[in-house]
């Protein structure tokens, strides 16, 4: 994985400085190397963290074809590279390398924007193409990998992360009524292709676009498409077990040593037995809080503790284990730090105790880590796949708050009900997209709920996981977000998904632990789905609480300019008791909502945000 930047003007560019200082803006996602280019009217980019062919596998990567000059920055990876290779030999193409990069530049010059059909893979970059005299962007179909892009005067501007299009120069930090909208209507969410800046857009997932003679033309290759399913159980339940082995297989390919996340799930645990199939004496690493086995609290989201179940499968598997403790001083300092990473105040301290996370993984020899993330979204593993009053709910599922969030705002910025207005438009907008083929009820409302949660929480959960990683130099992977599995779990019956068929229980991701109930022990299949772990400890709660305080305490705090002080001030007085909704469901309490805010702060004061209301 590495970072990526860019830009293309109209007039052959002068200058250095610029493009030197957007890629020394993204150095973190990639410490091995780093170069730019510049020719004519373009300037590439790239800071390399080296995995497939370190020695050859520099970039910007430039080649003559035909006598056509093309080039190339790109930040992901191929898991389909040798057959890929195998179709481009047969077409005549030579090369000089063993990188996906060179694979995917040589495909480009073959078929063009067609290229995007045959790649499997976590993807995004960018094509300088001299003959056409334009730049080919693109990103992958589930949107694991990030690129955003501002369209400013004559120039076409982009970047692995927002910190680096603010480098360049070209466009200033500014928020309006439409960002905070975004903010504190869907935050830490966002609208797929917006961000939480004034004219910084996102490439959305399954996107392409093609910037030429000051244009820039955008295009879907791809999207999740309702098709009929007429597999039998078995079979699905096969092919299923099959599309997860083979995507993790397929990612074990490193020339650097690789591990995994475990955190005694039935996802990551899926995943590290696979893993474990090829890889003798796997790394595998947990996260755990100081005092957590002493402070946790089973609730109805979150009813056993992670540690219980890894030391099932460390012992099941045999794996060398270390378990990351995260303390309370840490975790609140590394809120900072993790709105550096992202560029936008995030999911707080689930954003901070995954820096810490990835730090720690870092510091080993393994600059690759798998991942369980991704299944929950497509398996069914949320408690709004199947709960009424959730499912019911006029906004999305996972964020029952519109009463929160628009008590948290400053009155006067907007009007009263913008928010939940808001909200319905956006989820009414992203549902315009699906085009339903069943006439059941339970079917059609599964699958919107599937598709919103594609489209929206598990993009906030990729954002997270890509940031915090990238910003310690360490590539996660992630098996489940193939588009293969994608594309045919979507479609399997949602009944069937959800166990009910079988008997009036439901049975979260009853699909995969059909399929995989042979491999792993039954008390990791019968454990109930856990969320990403957090803190319970009161001198966490205490940290945020004090510093909240301090900054509404100081009238010159930016925060003062969104926030309603006394809306806070009540909900610290009374450490919470009468907050009657969470921000972002099970994952977003009131210690997070506190934390957020605190994000916000920092996010206005670091990032010199202009405020336009």
């Amino acid at each position: 994985m590495c970072g990526i930047c860019g830009y293309m003007q109209k007039d052959n560019i002068k200058d250095k400085d610029t493009i030197l200082n957007m890629k020394d803006s993204i150095l973190k996602r990639g410490n091995s190397d780093n170069n730019t280019y510049i020719y004519n009217n373009v300037a590439l980019g790239h800071a390399r963290l080296s995995i497939i062919d370190v020695k050859n596998g520099k970039q910007p990567m430039e080649r003559i074809v035909n006598n056509k000059r093309y080039t190339i920055v790109y930040n992901g990876e191929l898991y389909n590279t040798n057959l890929l290779r195998n179709i481009l030999i047969t077409k005549g193409c030579e090369f000089e390398t063993e990188c996906d990069t060179e694979v995917l530049l040589l495909l480009y010059t073959v078929f063009k924007e067609k290229m995007l059909n045959f790649i499997n893979g976590i993807f995004a970059f960018a094509i300088y193409d001299e003959e056409n005299n334009s730049v080919f962007v693109a990103k992958d179909r589930l949107g694991i990998k990030p690129l955003f892009y501002t369209l400013k005067e004559d120039k076409f501007i982009f970047s692995s992360e927002i910190k680096g299009i603010l480098a360049s120069k070209f466009v200033s930090p500014t928020i309006t009524k439409s960002e905070i909208l975004e903010l504190f209507a869907l935050g830490p969410a966002h609208s797929p292709g917006r961000t939480y800046f004034k004219d910084i857009l996102e490439l959305k997932a399954g996107h392409y676009a093609i910037y030429k003679d000051g244009t820039l033309t955008i295009n879907k290759y791809w999207d999740l498409e309702e098709k009929k399913m007429f597999d039998s159980d078995d079979e699905i339940i096969d092919n299923v077990k099959f599309l997860v082995t083979d995507s993790t297989k397929r990612q074990l390919v490193s020339d650097v040593g690789i591990s995994s996340m475990l955190s005694g799930g039935l996802d990551s645990s899926i995943i590290t037995k696979i893993a474990t199939d090829s890889i003798f004496n796997l790394h595998t690493y947990s996260i755990n809080y100081e005092n957590n086995d002493k402070d946790f609290v089973a609730n109805s989201y979150q009813q056993t503790k992670d540690s219980d179940f890894v030391k099932v499968m460390v012992k099941y598997l045999n794996t060398k284990h270390t378990d990351v403790i995260v303390n309370d001083t840490s975790l609140f300092n590394s809120l900072y730090e993790s709105v550096i990473a992202r560029d936008m105040p995030g999911m707080a301290d689930i954003d901070s105790s995954m820096y810490l996370f990835c730090k720690e993984i870092a510091q080993s020899n393994e600059k690759v880590v798998l991942s369980g993330e991704c299944s929950d979204e497509i398996f069914g593993g949320y408690p709004w796949f199947y709960r009424e009053h959730l499912k019911n709910n006029k906004g999305f599922p996972w964020a029952l708050s519109e009463n929160l969030r628009e008590s948290m705002l400053k009155p006067g910025i907007l009007n009263n009900g913008d928010i939940l207005k808001y909200i319905i438009e956006c989820k009414e907008d992203t549902l315009k997209d699906i085009s339903h083929i069943s006439c059941d009820k339970f079917e059609n409302e599964f699958k919107d709920i599937n598709y919103l949660t594609i489209k929206y929480f598990m993009n906030t959960l990729v954002e997270r996981t890509d940031r915090m990683s990238m910003q310690n130099s360490l590539e996660v992977r992630v098996p489940y977000a193939d588009h293969r599995i994608f594309e045919y779990v979507y479609n399997i019956d949602a009944k069937f998904k959800l166990g009910l068929r079988n008997n009036n229980d439901v049975v979260e991701k009853y699909v995969l632990k059909q399929a995989f109930k042979n491999d792993i022990p039954t008390d990791i299949t019968n454990r109930k789905k856990s969320p990403f772990p957090k803190t319970y400890s009161k001198d966490y709660l205490k940290l945020l609480e004090d510093k909240l305080l301090e900054i509404l305490d100081n009238k010159e705090s930016r925060i003062h300019e969104i926030i309603n002080a006394d809306f806070v001030y009540s909900l610290i007085n009374s450490h919470g008791e009468n907050l009657k909704e969470n921000l972002f469901g099970q994952l977003m309490t009131y210690p997070q909502t506190l934390a957020f805010i605190i994000q916000i702060d920092y996010w206005l004061t670091t990032y010199n945000i202009k405020v336009l209301i």
